[in-house]
């Protein structure tokens, strides 16, 4: 028991060491942030890249898709919004565009009761983030930093959940035993609300 401990304490320093040496070289190469809110749902972070700045924004896809440009295929190539593409055979196959494409995951992961978040990427000349830089403040506040988040390449979707809680199914039985409606509240999208309510017992 005592070599466990020490290895699980091992383990937690290790990675705590991890932590702090990934933050140190982020620390030294970020140029600028933009926090999460949950009125923007979403967040960005501008860092050195090459012989400039690349601007990472990652979110609700409702909140990016109007910001998009196009979507990168597997070898970074950058295709348009409308363009054709091959659709995966997980969500229907066939040919569609690429944003169908991507709003077809959304369902698929949302159905599943998964939360999405698209992550883009948009890469800057340093002469040409000098100068919207200028022109917007120097960037003191982060509402001036937001002109940072146009034009963006669609890199992915990410599907995340949030398993209930075993007491949730069992609670819900409970209150509608007592002849009590119980609402859910949620920012999520209406296909994983709908999802988690069914899971639940809600509806």
């Amino acid at each position: 028991m005592n070599q466990w401990n020490g290895e699980s304490n091992f383990s937690k320093e290790s990675s705590g060491q991890k932590m702090l040496d990934a933050r140190k070289v982020l620390n030294g190469v970020k140029e600028a942030e933009i926090e999460f809110s949950s009125s923007r749902k979403r967040a960005s972070m501008v860092v050195k890249h090459a012989d400039g700045v690349r601007v990472y924004t990652k979110g609700a896809p409702d909140m990016l898709f109007p910001k998009l440009v196009g979507v990168l295929d597997a070898n970074q190539n950058l295709l348009g919004l409308e363009d054709n593409a091959a659709v995966p055979s997980l969500i229907g196959g066939g040919e569609d565009t690429n944003i169908n494409i991507l709003e077809r995951v959304i369902k698929h992961f949302a159905k599943q009761a998964y939360r999405t978040i698209l992550v883009t990427k948009k890469d800057m000349t340093w002469d040409a983030y000098n100068t919207l830089k200028a022109a917007n403040n120097d960037f003191e506040k982060e509402k001036d930093r937001e002109c940072l988040e146009v034009d963006l390449e669609a890199i992915g979707i990410w599907g995340l959940q949030d398993p209930l809680r075993e007491t949730i199914i069992d609670s819900i039985k409970q209150v509608k035993l007592a002849g009590i409606t119980t609402i859910m509240c949620t920012g999520d999208n209406i296909d994983t609300a709908r999802a988690i309510s069914l899971n639940a017992g809600i509806v």
